[in-house]
């Protein structure tokens, strides 16, 4: 892996910084704090939202990220920021090299693994950020390399499962993929032989792996409603794949033109490949989770370097060992050394970065903090309403955990937010007294001339609204301006 250590120490570096030096840009971890916190006090995960949702009180709750939000929330201040953030940035990094040692060991060439990383270091640049879903990223690898192992090392993937399944719900797709493996297997061996078998066994145990926590057979359940649960339509990192996505264009799409490109040369499907039907099996599967949603375009990239870059191989015509000069050989040792020279100086130089605004509403809400009365808050943007939970006297209509949210609410989210013709109407009859926009969008301007509010906050990029009058008397204002 000489070349594509360069290449990895570079995207080490970019994660490294965004993660440590960069603020949060979503407002999941300030839920997922609360959540650890909740779960070390009372040493037990909660399965319902509680009051302050008071759209959905006690809705039904599976919170997949409980060991994540224990690790957020001794990482939240200071060294322990560092170690967390940083942490989460190893893990894309450890994601491509184990997906590169895979490579690696199906015969890639260094020069095709290198693509591979870079192509695989392009991929997660949009969806990385310190996540869950990104801390998860290295069992995935990790999970595709013992489904491969020829041996009893394949039985690890149960244990990766098991594990898995408490970070993150897309632990639901190691039984699918073990399954599809050993069918891919099936039609390779033309019959049902001892690998057919091992396989076979480890994707019926890993559907059992996936229910080793704390949430049983509610986590499998779960992930399957998110198929077709109508709020991803609500959520941007659920839409659907285009060229709009430079991660994308940039490291998916290339991987997959290959896959396209070689499997069509029959590089994928040569006689002497005894993994041909499972690579085009497993490819066409991620190929189509690739298409059908963004977030999962760095997952994709993880899958298809171990297969693309073997077949890419035979193309770039790897260097015998023999035929390998006193040069070759001292870049065995001196890439890797040049690489680590490169990440710290790309680290330096993106560190002296002045760092972007952080996305949340952090202001506005930090005033309404301080302004008396109880508070009942809708945000324009359901993840600035995360910053609000756990602060007295304050409740939200939406906020970041979004999937326990009943679809009545997001409909009602979104037509307050479109300003649909019953808006104002639903502003009363959920009993909103507080509204946070963002500056000079329709929302802000039609609050500004909606009877019975006042502007309490404004800055340059947020505005907040407060009631001047109960419910009921700017409910028979509207409908008389109706």
């Amino acid at each position: 892996m000489k070349y594509a250590w360069l290449v990895i120490a570079v995207f080490a570096s970019r994660f490294l910084t965004t993660a440590i030096t960069y603020p949060p840009g979503d407002g999941d971890l300030y839920w997922q704090r609360l959540l650890g916190l909740q779960v070390l006090r009372t040493h037990a995960v909660p399965r319902a939202l509680g009051p302050e949702a008071f759209s959905a009180p006690y809705a039904p709750w599976v919170p997949q990220e409980w060991l994540f939000g224990i690790a957020a929330y001794f990482g939240r201040t200071g060294i322990g920021w560092d170690i967390f953030a940083g942490a989460c940035a190893l893990a894309p990094v450890v994601a491509i090299a184990i997906a590169c040692w895979h490579a690696l060991r199906r015969g890639a060439s260094e020069t095709a693994v290198a693509v591979g990383a870079t192509c695989g270091g392009l991929a997660m640049l949009e969806s990385f950020g310190v996540r869950a879903q990104v801390a998860v990223w290295p069992l995935l690898a990790l999970f595709m390399l013992a489904l491969d192992e020829d041996g009893p090392w394949a039985y690890a993937a149960i244990a990766v499962a098991a594990f898995w399944s408490n970070w993150h719900a897309s632990a639901m797709l190691a039984p699918i993929v073990a399954g599809m493996v050993a069918v891919g297997s099936a039609l390779d061996e033309r019959g049902f032989g001892k690998r057919t078998r091992r396989l076979a066994i480890i994707a019926a145990a890993c559907l059992l792996a996936i229910c080793c926590n704390p949430f049983g057979w509610d986590l499998p359940r779960y992930a399957i409603s998110l198929f077709d649960n109508p709020i991803k339509t609500y959520i941007t990192e659920w839409k659907v794949t285009d060229i709009d996505d430079a991660s994308f264009v940039q490291g998916a799409w290339p991987l997959l033109l290959l896959a396209i490109a070689f499997g069509g040369r029959q590089s994928l499907l040569r006689p002497e490949n005894d993994h041909r039907w499972r690579d085009l099996i497993v490819l066409g599967t991620f190929a189509f989770l690739l298409l059908s949603a963004a977030r999962n375009v760095a997952v994709f990239a993880i899958v298809a370097i171990p297969i693309v870059t073997p077949a890419l191989s035979l193309w770039l015509r790897k260097k015998p060992e023999a035929e390998l000069t006193k040069a070759d050989r001292t870049a065995a040792w001196a890439l890797p050394a040049g690489a680590f020279a490169l990440a710290v100086f790309v680290g330096i130089h993106l560190a002296q970065i002045t760092p972007p605004a952080t996305g949340l509403a952090n202001a506005p809400l930090a005033a309404l903090a301080k302004m008396p009365g109880d508070h009942d808050v809708f945000c324009a943007d359901f993840a600035w309403c995360s910053l609000a939970l756990g602060v007295p006297h304050e409740r939200v209509f939406l906020d970041g955990r979004a999937d326990p949210f009943p679809r009545p609410v997001w409909e009602d989210f979104i037509k307050i937010l479109r300003l649909n013709h019953a808006w104002r109407g639903l502003l009363d009859s959920h009993g909103i007294n507080t509204v946070v926009a963002q500056r000079y969008t329709p929302l802000d301007q039609a609050m500004a001339l909606n009877p019975g509010w006042r502007l309490a906050y404004s800055d340059k990029d947020y505005t907040l609204y407060v009631r001047t009058t109960p419910v009921r008397t700017a409910a028979s204002n509207v409908h008389s301006s109706d």
